[in-house]
């Protein structure tokens, strides 16, 4: 009994003296601080060992939105032993992504780049240097092109074809349907399409495609890719994954590792068939993976590894699924909330296009209050509401500080599009805001960035607009949406779930019911 009191004491004793050398430390280094000319911007006082860390809530981007209010648009904060900028107004978000683009170009090495994206041999993550600039021309000369875009037009239009009249039938006794599964598994399918033109995955491969654990991998894949993990910023904790970020990281990371290897085995199976018999590569429409694998080679002589081919088609996948997905699911969201709104959607494409025909991309241009509407949505709920952090190369200088190279900068696009003091009313949907100033979606507009600016904007742009706008539209002029039971528009959930990108923490479950004829779908199909 003595025993076991005695070393509660002791244990009692230890905490109380590294609460007290973390309380003394403190204090030292605000009047450390406070006394040495700080280069950096202003910021809140770091703790020892943490830093900043705690100052992290469940959605980082709102803890930074938040301290912005306090210390202004373009501060520092320092993230264990990593001294971190976050930018939170589109005037310093330019001079960072325009006016010092060169400089911020790369990216910082962090866990989920390492377990998830190959060693950061994606686009996304990959460090700035030849074998990126590589591997960008190669996505955005040779694999999304208007071309390419067009030559899977017709296929597109089938899948979403399908997949609409599935979700009408599932719907037709007045049940309702989760719209983001509806969503995700609608664009798994022309993404797959688009890497897979031809030929059959394996059966194991094409089984976990269509299982819930495969959403759910990718999924997991979004949360696990926006999360603060503690070793990244505090170096001697990484060997703990203290919050077991690290083994799920690696779990994920095998069940999407066999699905990309299964696709790429079967494409060099076939290039081998074709080559048996004679086949000419002329002869067929190449998918994405086939480009990549009969891309000549760089000025050095080198091809594209086969983790940089895992890495891209990764880009593909995540970017032209999830954040499609998400986005399409908070307009929806938005729409049913703001009849108003809703309402003038549906007048403009009955106008425009009818009720005798289905719509299509190409009467999209002709849609500029549907336009207004995606904009309005990627406002207010941006695809990465906190960009991927930049590194610089070499020292520079923003706002007037000078800042060092190897620093770390986190754009705040959930502040910048929320900021007052460009948005009037930020915090309504409104798509008419975009009468009186239209917005550029290309990175022109520092204070509307759903795809980011300068040399690491977004690389699929073009088809993730192109799948968020047409699919909208489909699903508005082709059905009508209700809640289901007695729940009311304004018991609808709108709060968020952490992670890479802005989704909805609960998902939508909504009645789609006919608003066309059956007969009017269906010879869309024709």
């Amino acid at each position: 009994m003595e025993e076991g009191r005695g070393h509660s004491v002791i244990v009692l004793q230890v905490w109380v003296f590294t609460a007290a050398a973390i309380f003394v430390g403190f204090l030292l280094i605000r009047k450390l601080r406070a006394r040495i000319p700080n280069r950096l911007p202003p910021g809140p006082t770091p703790w020892p060992v943490v830093g900043n860390l705690l100052l992290l809530g469940r959605l980082p981007h709102v803890s930074f939105a938040k301290l912005a209010e306090r210390y202004g648009p373009f501060m520092s904060m320092r993230l264990g032993s990593i001294d971190v900028l976050i930018v939170s107004s589109a005037k310093y978000a330019e001079e960072v992504l325009k006016t010092n683009d060169r400089v911020w170009t790369s990216r910082p090495r962090l866990s989920q780049n390492e377990l998830l994206l190959y060693g950061s041999s994606n686009i996304s993550s990959s460090p700035y240097g030849h074998r990126w600039r590589y591997a960008r021309k190669i996505f955005t000369l040779e694999l999304l092109t208007s071309k390419r875009l067009a030559d899977f037009q017709e296929s597109r239009r089938m899948i979403v074809l399908r997949a609409l009249n599935a979700m009408l039938d599932e719907c037709a006794g007045g049940r309702a349907v989760r719209v983001d599964l509806v969503i995700r598994k609608m664009l798994m399918t022309i993404v797959i399409k688009m890497l897979m033109n031809k030929g059959s995955l394996s059966a194991r491969v094409e089984a976990f495609k269509d299982s819930d654990d495969f959403q759910q991998t990718i999924r997991d894949m979004f949360e696990l890719l926006g999360v603060f993990n503690v070793g990244d910023y505090i170096a001697w904790l990484d060997r703990f994954d203290l919050q077991g970020y690290k083994r799920r990281m690696r779990i994920a990371a095998q069940k999407i590792d066999e699905f990309l290897q299964g696709i790429i085995d079967d494409h060099l199976e076939r290039h081998k068939l074709r080559k048996q018999i004679g086949d000419k590569e002329e002869d067929y429409v190449q998918d994405l993976v086939d480009v990549m694998l009969t891309r000549p080679r760089d000025v050095d002589g080198q091809s594209l590894t086969i983790e940089e081919m895992k890495g891209i088609m990764e880009d593909v996948i995540f970017g032209g699924t999830d954040t499609s997905a998400d986005t399409i699911e908070w307009a929806l969201s938005e729409l049913i909330r703001n009849p108003r709104v809703l309402h003038k959607a549906l007048e403009e494409l009955d106008s425009k296009v009818g009720r005798e025909r289905l719509v299509e991309e190409s009467d999209v241009p002709n849609l500029p209050y549907l336009q207004d509407v995606v904009k309005e949505t990627f406002r207010l709920h941006p695809v990465g509401p906190l960009m991927i952090p930049h590194e610089s190369t070499e020292a520079s200088t923003i706002g007037g500080y000078e800042i060092p190279a190897k620093s770390r900068v986190f754009v705040n696009v959930y502040a910048i599009h929320r900021d007052p003091g460009r948005w009037e009313k930020p915090l309504d949907f409104y798509p008419e805001r975009f009468l009186k100033q239209d917005k550029d979606l290309s990175g022109n507009d520092f204070d509307l960035l759903p795809f980011g600016s300068g040399r690491r904007m977004c690389p699929g742009k073009n088809l993730g607009l192109l799948s968020v706008q047409s699919i909208l539209a489909v699903l508005l002029q082709a059905c009508e949406w209700r809640l289901p039971g007695e729940q009311r528009i304004e018991d609808l959930d709108m709060s968020e779930r952490p992670g890479l990108t802005m989704a909805r923490k609960t998902s939508l479950e909504a009645v789609a019911v006919r608003r066309l004829g059956k007969q009017v779908i269906d010879n869309s199909g024709n």
